[in-house]
């Protein structure tokens, strides 16, 4: 039953951020309420209408077939258009951008709707069409319904330039990079959240004696459901170290995790954990605020590419990264699981603050080192941490040796005198704040 369960989770949430998930469940909508009126056509409801609100009815054959087909194909038009729109935002996304940011803008609620609403216009309008003079109804038309298709096809039509504007600004960078932050900053929170925990378990100590798990499959573990994990081990009294961060690719094979004893039902253990686990491509930050890191990371790598040559994107996307990493400084370098009796059971490790750092601001230093107002940036995002790093003083070695990085790579690249003044400068202050263990270099200006 835990099994069912948990599949039935992740696929929930497979089907929740699918393109589809609001267009099917609205067409059904519009399918049930296409039989209601028909129901209360054949109830006579036309023609209790026909005497206080000729207008509303439709009681000509020939004006309602006229209408319903305009409308049918009117609202097949619009949706052809709209769905054009949506792949071709999606393919100038993935080509200006990076392709990671396409399940995110496949999952927009509100385009999901707009497509949800003409679809489901359409069906209604078609189940009204089948239906014009049958012989169950009384009246012969249900003119009433073919009113509220005229009534529903108005609202589409009101909803279609609203898809027009949200369309725009969904492909706006801005606007991708707001909506990655904002829901990498809130899986972050989540996390920062649970993460109460000041140090490890004793039993976490030492592994050296401990039992490797060797992985039944090849992918990446984006999720697993805590509660069933934690019942498993709880049953068979182990506890379960992971000795990748989640969002790691496993190897069939190769060990991913140990227990601290042996389990007489090893394969058994390993396929109902598995089972607990959720193995998919999509990089997503509500599951991983890694991903986050990347998405932006990588939209200012691309927007510092020779093609694409747009420093302000990179700028903003490193405005961004700068909130983000003082957020991460919250979070420690790793996660305590307890079961229900309070017993620790499950421990993996966060990706670490430095490889956070260097996976994502390399890149850009990389692409960036040439440019003083990326240096100049990146060295901005070095000063906010460092107004915020004192209650972590174990990241003040991390933030030297990157700013070491930062500072060679701009020492060698970057040539204009007034240019390395300007870094000079910036590094002076950062001096100035003494809250590293030792000065940074500064550049050599020449005269």
């Amino acid at each position: 039953m835990d099994l069912f369960l948990s599949k039935f989770k992740f696929a929930y949430k497979y089907i929740i951020n699918s393109i589809g998930f609001y267009p099917t469940l609205i067409s059904l909508f519009f399918f049930v309420l296409a039989l209601f009126m028909l129901y209360f056509e054949a109830l006579g409801l036309s023609n209790a209408l026909k005497d206080n609100m000729q207008f509303m009815i439709i009681t000509n054959g020939a004006t309602a077939r006229l209408i319903l087909s305009s409308i049918t194909t009117g609202i097949i038009s619009l949706t052809v258009f709209s769905f054009t729109m949506v792949m071709l935002v999606l393919n100038q996304a993935s080509a200006n951008f990076t392709p990671r940011v396409i399940p995110g803008l496949i999952s927009y609620k509100s385009n999901q709707r707009v497509l949800g609403l003409y679809l489901g216009v359409l069906i209604y309008t078609l189940v009204i069409m089948v239906n014009i003079r049958s012989e169950y109804f009384g009246n012969k038309l249900p003119g009433f319904a073919i009113f509220l298709a005229m009534c529903l096809t108005i609202v589409c039509l009101a909803f279609f330039v609203y898809f027009i504007h949200s369309i725009s600004q969904s492909i706006q960078i801005e606007s991708i990079l707001e909506s990655i932050f904002g829901v990498t900053r809130d899986k972050l929170l989540q996390e920062i959240k649970s993460d109460t925990d000041a140090g490890l378990p004793n039993i976490f100590g030492d592994q050296t004696d401990w039992h490797m798990l060797d992985s039944p499959e090849t992918g990446y573990i984006q999720n697993l459901d805590k509660e069933s994990v934690l019942e498993l081990c709880r049953q068979h009294d182990v506890v379960l170290y992971f000795d990748q961060p989640l969002g790691s690719f496993l190897i069939k094979g190769i060990p991913f995790a140990r227990t601290n004893k042996p389990i007489d039902t090893l394969e058994g253990f390993i396929e109902k954990l598995f089972g607990y686990m959720s193995f998919y491509r999509e990089e997503r930050p509500d599951v991983n605020y890694i991903f986050g890191f990347k998405h932006i990371a990588e939209s200012a790598v691309k927007a510092l590419s020779p093609g694409i040559n747009d420093p302000g994107t990179a700028i903003k996307a490193i405005d961004y990264l700068t909130a983000l990493f003082a957020l991460r400084m919250e979070l420690t370098d790793e996660k305590v699981l307890y079961d229900k009796d309070g017993a620790g059971r499950i421990r993996f490790d966060h990706e670490t603050f430095e490889d956070l750092y260097t996976l994502t601001l390399s890149p850009i230093r990389l692409y960036g080192k040439s440019s003083s107002v990326i240096v100049l940036r990146l060295l901005y995002l070095l000063k906010s941490l460092l107004h915020k790093v004192k209650p972590y003083p174990h990241l003040n070695g991390i933030l030297y040796r990157e700013a070491q990085l930062l500072i060679h790579d701009a020492d060698a690249s970057i040539l204009n005198p007034g240019d390395r003044q300007k870094i000079r400068s910036m590094l002076e202050e950062l001096n100035k704040m003494n809250v590293l263990d030792k000065s940074l270099p500064l550049l050599e200006v020449s005269e």
